[in-house]
């Protein structure tokens, strides 16, 4: 298949760190129970906040032993990862648009019977059958999607009859839209950095409406919006702040995006969603 979908600049920066041993395989803001002390915190901190996150999104997702599970954006397969070592006789599939991130994730060996592929491929077009999964995963990685929509039309293809789609996703209030901050335009800051992010404040439809649009009923919802903001800390250097900006790209996005979580304006939600048996 070929892909052309564009691929995040800051995996740039997650794949170098990766191969020094600095970056783990997680790539989320993760979820903190309670805010960290900031004199406190140290290097493993951030790491145990996204494998808590993958903890509670494994646990909304109600696994089971032979099961077949696809992640959509798996990153570096930090959860299929998760899933592999916690269960037995499962068929684990994650997509992804750049190679770079599916020969890391090819480092992972498979146990207890279970099979792991890595596949390059859209999660708006995935390379699977009608009604072939039970599961269907998504972190922190639809709002990077052509299509919103075109996801959860593919997620409800993709599921059997009693099967859920669980994910977590990052969404901008319009009513920040045009706002400024550091003297430089959020959309410009957050598409350059982050980018791509074709839907940033959510103008197609609420998730509700485009899972139901899919065929999908929504059990689950969950703002953990208080929960990632600590992660901040991690995402932006010391030494910057909304008084300057930073010029280089990576570091504007990252502290745009920091402001409007601050400020109010971003939201982030666990989700699950039911496909009827």
């Amino acid at each position: 298949m070929s892909v052309t979908r564009a691929v995040p600049k800051y995996f740039d920066f997650l794949i170098e760190g990766f191969g020094r041993g600095e970056v783990g395989r997680h790539e989320h803001l993760g979820h903190w129970e309670a805010a960290p002390d900031p004199a406190a915190l140290g290097a493993a901190d951030f790491g145990r906040a996204q494998a808590r996150l993958d903890a509670i999104l494994l646990e909304m997702f109600g696994l089971a032993d032979g099961q077949r599970v696809l992640d959509a954006g798996c990153g570096f397969g930090g959860t299929l990862q998760a899933v592999n070592e916690r269960h037995a006789g499962m068929r684990l599939l994650g997509v992804n648009v750049d190679p770079r991130q599916l020969e890391i994730c090819r480092q992972i060996v498979p146990r207890a019977g279970n099979r792991l592929d890595w596949e390059l491929a859209d999660a708006c077009r995935l390379p699977v059958a009608d009604a072939s999964f039970d599961r269907v995963l998504c972190i922190e990685a639809m709002f990077h999607f052509s299509s919103r929509r075109e996801f959860f039309r593919e997620a409800g293809r993709a599921l059997r009859p009693g099967g859920a789609l669980v994910c977590s996703d990052i969404v901008a209030s319009r009513a920040a839209r045009g706002l400024q901050a550091a003297g430089f335009r959020n959309e410009a800051a957050l598409r350059d950095g982050y980018g791509p992010w074709p839907d940033l404040w959510g103008e197609d439809a609420d998730h509700g409406a485009l899972a139901a649009a899919a065929g999908l009923r929504r059990s689950v919802l969950q703002d953990a919006t208080r929960e990632t903001s600590p992660s901040h800390r991690y995402t932006v250097p010391s030494g910057i702040d909304e008084g300057r900006d930073p010029g280089d790209p990576m570091l504007r996005a990252a502290l745009m995006l920091r402001w409007l979580h601050r400020e109010g304006h971003l939201r982030v939600l666990y989700m699950r969603f039911d496909k009827p048996a």
